[in-house]
Protein backbone atom coordinates (compact mmCIF):
# COMPACT_ATOMS: atom_id res chain seq x y z
CA UNK A 1 0.00 0.00 0.00
CA UNK A 2 2.52 2.60 -1.17
CA UNK A 3 0.53 4.42 -3.87
CA UNK A 4 0.87 8.18 -3.15
CA UNK A 5 -2.56 8.75 -4.72
CA UNK A 6 -4.09 7.01 -1.70
CA UNK A 7 -3.50 10.30 0.11
CA UNK A 8 -6.29 12.63 -0.95
CA UNK A 9 -4.16 15.79 -0.74
CA UNK A 10 -1.45 14.34 -2.94
CA UNK A 11 -4.06 13.03 -5.37
CA UNK A 12 -5.21 16.63 -6.02
CA UNK A 13 -1.74 17.95 -6.88
CA UNK A 14 -0.66 18.74 -10.45
CA UNK A 15 1.48 15.91 -11.81
CA UNK A 16 4.65 18.04 -11.67
CA UNK A 17 4.22 18.70 -7.95
CA UNK A 18 3.23 15.12 -7.20
CA UNK A 19 6.40 13.86 -8.84
CA UNK A 20 8.53 16.41 -6.97
CA UNK A 21 7.13 15.18 -3.63
CA UNK A 22 7.36 11.46 -4.37
CA UNK A 23 10.87 11.92 -5.75
CA UNK A 24 12.08 13.03 -2.31
CA UNK A 25 9.97 10.70 -0.20
CA UNK A 26 9.96 7.24 1.30
CA UNK A 27 7.17 5.03 2.67
CA UNK A 28 7.27 4.41 6.41
CA UNK A 29 5.08 2.41 8.77
CA UNK A 30 4.00 2.99 12.38
CA UNK A 31 2.46 0.49 14.77
CA UNK A 32 -0.57 1.48 16.82
CA UNK A 33 0.49 3.70 19.72
CA UNK A 34 3.80 4.80 18.17
CA UNK A 35 4.78 8.39 18.92
CA UNK A 36 5.61 10.07 15.62
CA UNK A 37 6.30 13.57 16.93
CA UNK A 38 6.89 14.73 20.49
CA UNK A 39 5.54 18.05 21.67
CA UNK A 40 8.13 20.81 21.90
CA UNK A 41 10.51 19.16 19.45
CA UNK A 42 11.42 20.52 16.05
CA UNK A 43 9.41 19.07 13.18
CA UNK A 44 11.92 17.28 10.97
CA UNK A 45 9.58 15.40 8.63
CA UNK A 46 6.24 15.70 6.86
CA UNK A 47 3.92 12.67 6.77
CA UNK A 48 1.13 11.99 4.28
CA UNK A 49 -0.94 9.03 5.56
CA UNK A 50 -1.73 6.35 2.99
CA UNK A 51 -3.69 4.31 5.53
CA UNK A 52 -4.60 4.46 9.21
CA UNK A 53 -4.90 7.51 11.44
CA UNK A 54 -2.76 9.92 13.43
CA UNK A 55 -4.01 11.65 16.58
CA UNK A 56 -2.77 15.11 17.61
CA UNK A 57 -2.61 15.52 21.39
CA UNK A 58 -2.14 18.51 23.65
CA UNK A 59 0.01 17.43 26.61
CA UNK A 60 -0.31 19.25 29.95
CA UNK A 61 2.43 19.65 32.55
CA UNK A 62 0.95 16.92 34.74
CA UNK A 63 1.04 14.46 31.84
CA UNK A 64 -2.66 14.53 31.04
CA UNK A 65 -3.54 14.65 27.37
CA UNK A 66 -6.47 15.57 25.16
CA UNK A 67 -6.92 14.94 21.47
CA UNK A 68 -7.47 18.04 19.34
CA UNK A 69 -7.45 16.58 15.83
CA UNK A 70 -7.14 13.37 13.85
CA UNK A 71 -5.56 12.95 10.44
CA UNK A 72 -6.03 10.13 7.97
CA UNK A 73 -5.70 9.82 4.22
CA UNK A 74 -7.43 13.17 3.78
CA UNK A 75 -4.57 15.16 5.30
CA UNK A 76 -0.95 15.55 6.31
CA UNK A 77 1.17 16.00 9.43
CA UNK A 78 3.77 18.76 9.72
CA UNK A 79 2.38 21.32 7.26
CA UNK A 80 3.74 24.22 9.34
CA UNK A 81 7.26 23.02 8.63
CA UNK A 82 6.58 23.34 4.92
CA UNK A 83 5.85 27.00 5.51
CA UNK A 84 9.13 27.50 7.37
CA UNK A 85 7.72 27.20 10.90
CA UNK A 86 9.46 24.04 12.14
CA UNK A 87 12.09 25.55 14.45
CA UNK A 88 9.56 26.72 17.03
CA UNK A 89 8.80 23.11 17.94
CA UNK A 90 5.62 21.13 17.63
CA UNK A 91 2.69 22.29 19.77
CA UNK A 92 1.27 18.76 19.91
CA UNK A 93 2.28 15.14 20.30
CA UNK A 94 1.46 13.01 17.24
CA UNK A 95 0.52 9.38 17.86
CA UNK A 96 -0.44 6.60 15.45
CA UNK A 97 -3.91 5.82 16.76
CA UNK A 98 -4.34 3.13 14.11
CA UNK A 99 -1.47 1.34 12.33
CA UNK A 100 -0.25 3.83 9.72
CA UNK A 101 1.58 3.72 6.42
CA UNK A 102 2.68 7.15 5.29
CA UNK A 103 4.75 8.95 2.71
CA UNK A 104 7.58 10.72 4.54
CA UNK A 105 9.46 13.79 3.29
CA UNK A 106 12.15 15.60 5.26
CA UNK A 107 11.10 19.07 6.40
CA UNK A 108 14.19 20.54 4.76
CA UNK A 109 13.37 19.03 1.37
CA UNK A 110 9.69 19.88 1.68
CA UNK A 111 10.39 23.56 2.39
CA UNK A 112 12.40 23.72 -0.82
CA UNK A 113 9.54 22.17 -2.77
CA UNK A 114 6.92 24.46 -1.24
CA UNK A 115 8.99 27.56 -1.99
CA UNK A 116 8.91 26.58 -5.66
CA UNK A 117 5.23 25.61 -5.90
CA UNK A 118 2.10 27.67 -5.28
CA UNK A 119 0.04 24.44 -5.34
CA UNK A 120 2.05 22.93 -2.48
CA UNK A 121 1.92 26.17 -0.49
CA UNK A 122 -1.86 26.30 -0.94
CA UNK A 123 -2.11 22.65 0.13
CA UNK A 124 -0.28 23.43 3.38
CA UNK A 125 -2.51 26.41 4.13
CA UNK A 126 -5.69 24.48 3.37
CA UNK A 127 -4.62 21.60 5.61
CA UNK A 128 -3.78 24.04 8.41
CA UNK A 129 -7.25 25.59 8.14
CA UNK A 130 -8.93 22.17 8.31
CA UNK A 131 -6.95 21.22 11.43
CA UNK A 132 -7.71 24.56 13.07
CA UNK A 133 -11.45 24.16 12.46
CA UNK A 134 -11.27 20.59 13.72
CA UNK A 135 -9.49 21.71 16.89
CA UNK A 136 -12.16 24.37 17.51
CA UNK A 137 -15.01 21.89 17.14
CA UNK A 138 -13.22 19.30 19.28
CA UNK A 139 -12.56 21.88 22.01
CA UNK A 140 -16.26 22.72 22.15
CA UNK A 141 -17.14 19.01 22.14
CA UNK A 142 -14.74 18.24 25.00
CA UNK A 143 -16.22 21.08 27.06
CA UNK A 144 -19.93 20.56 26.42
CA UNK A 145 -20.61 16.91 25.66
CA UNK A 146 -20.63 13.78 27.79
CA UNK A 147 -17.93 11.14 27.66
CA UNK A 148 -20.38 8.75 25.97
CA UNK A 149 -21.22 11.19 23.17
CA UNK A 150 -17.55 12.02 22.63
CA UNK A 151 -16.61 8.34 22.61
CA UNK A 152 -19.27 7.56 20.00
CA UNK A 153 -18.00 10.42 17.84
CA UNK A 154 -14.46 9.14 18.17
CA UNK A 155 -15.42 5.57 17.25
CA UNK A 156 -17.25 6.76 14.14
CA UNK A 157 -14.30 8.87 13.00
CA UNK A 158 -11.93 5.98 13.64
CA UNK A 159 -14.07 3.60 11.61
CA UNK A 160 -14.14 6.13 8.77
CA UNK A 161 -10.36 6.28 8.68
CA UNK A 162 -9.90 2.55 9.19
CA UNK A 163 -12.41 2.15 6.34
CA UNK A 164 -13.81 -0.73 8.31
CA UNK A 165 -16.20 -1.35 11.19
CA UNK A 166 -13.58 -3.71 12.69
CA UNK A 167 -10.43 -2.32 14.29
CA UNK A 168 -8.10 -2.82 17.25
CA UNK A 169 -8.79 -0.42 20.11
CA UNK A 170 -6.72 -0.24 23.29
CA UNK A 171 -8.58 1.30 26.22
CA UNK A 172 -5.43 3.05 27.44
CA UNK A 173 -5.08 4.87 24.14
CA UNK A 174 -8.75 5.78 23.97
CA UNK A 175 -8.69 7.19 27.51
CA UNK A 176 -5.64 9.22 26.50
CA UNK A 177 -7.44 10.56 23.41
CA UNK A 178 -10.55 11.54 25.37
CA UNK A 179 -8.65 12.81 28.41
CA UNK A 180 -10.63 10.61 30.84
CA UNK A 181 -9.92 7.69 33.17
CA UNK A 182 -9.87 4.16 31.80
CA UNK A 183 -12.77 3.27 34.10
CA UNK A 184 -14.88 5.87 32.29
CA UNK A 185 -14.01 4.28 28.95
CA UNK A 186 -14.90 0.84 30.34
CA UNK A 187 -18.28 2.08 31.55
CA UNK A 188 -19.08 3.66 28.18
CA UNK A 189 -17.99 0.58 26.23
CA UNK A 190 -20.12 -1.67 28.43
CA UNK A 191 -23.12 0.61 27.92
CA UNK A 192 -22.68 0.64 24.14
CA UNK A 193 -22.44 -3.15 24.09
CA UNK A 194 -25.68 -3.48 26.08
CA UNK A 195 -27.40 -1.27 23.49
CA UNK A 196 -26.09 -3.50 20.71
CA UNK A 197 -24.10 -0.69 19.10
CA UNK A 198 -20.69 -2.38 19.40
CA UNK A 199 -18.96 -5.61 20.32
CA UNK A 200 -15.70 -5.23 22.21
CA UNK A 201 -13.44 -8.00 23.44
CA UNK A 202 -9.68 -8.36 23.89
CA UNK A 203 -9.00 -4.96 22.31
CA UNK A 204 -10.95 -5.87 19.17
CA UNK A 205 -13.89 -3.59 18.46
CA UNK A 206 -16.68 -4.06 15.95
CA UNK A 207 -19.41 -1.54 15.20
CA UNK A 208 -22.60 -3.60 14.99
CA UNK A 209 -25.17 -0.83 14.58
CA UNK A 210 -23.79 2.34 13.05
CA UNK A 211 -27.18 4.10 13.12
CA UNK A 212 -27.49 3.59 16.87
CA UNK A 213 -23.91 4.79 17.39
CA UNK A 214 -24.58 7.94 15.36
CA UNK A 215 -27.76 8.53 17.35
CA UNK A 216 -25.80 8.36 20.59
CA UNK A 217 -23.02 10.59 19.25
CA UNK A 218 -23.11 14.37 19.41
CA UNK A 219 -23.61 16.64 16.40
CA UNK A 220 -19.84 17.20 16.26
CA UNK A 221 -19.43 14.04 14.18
CA UNK A 222 -21.50 15.55 11.37
CA UNK A 223 -19.84 18.95 11.79
CA UNK A 224 -16.38 17.43 11.46
CA UNK A 225 -17.45 15.38 8.44
CA UNK A 226 -18.67 18.53 6.70
CA UNK A 227 -15.39 20.18 7.61
CA UNK A 228 -13.56 17.48 5.65
CA UNK A 229 -12.15 15.84 8.76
Amino acid sequence: MDDPLLNKLLALLPLRDLKSVTGRSSVVGFVQGAVVQEEGQEVTAIHFPLSGMFSLLVVLKDGRTAETSVVGREGMIGARAGLGQSHAGSLVRVVAQLPVQALKVSAKDFRILVADSSALAEMCLTNADVLLDQARITAACNSLHSVEKRCCRWLLHTADRAESDHFVLKQALLSEMLGVRRTSVTDVANGLQKRGAIAYSREKLQILDRRTLQGLSCECYSLLKRNGS
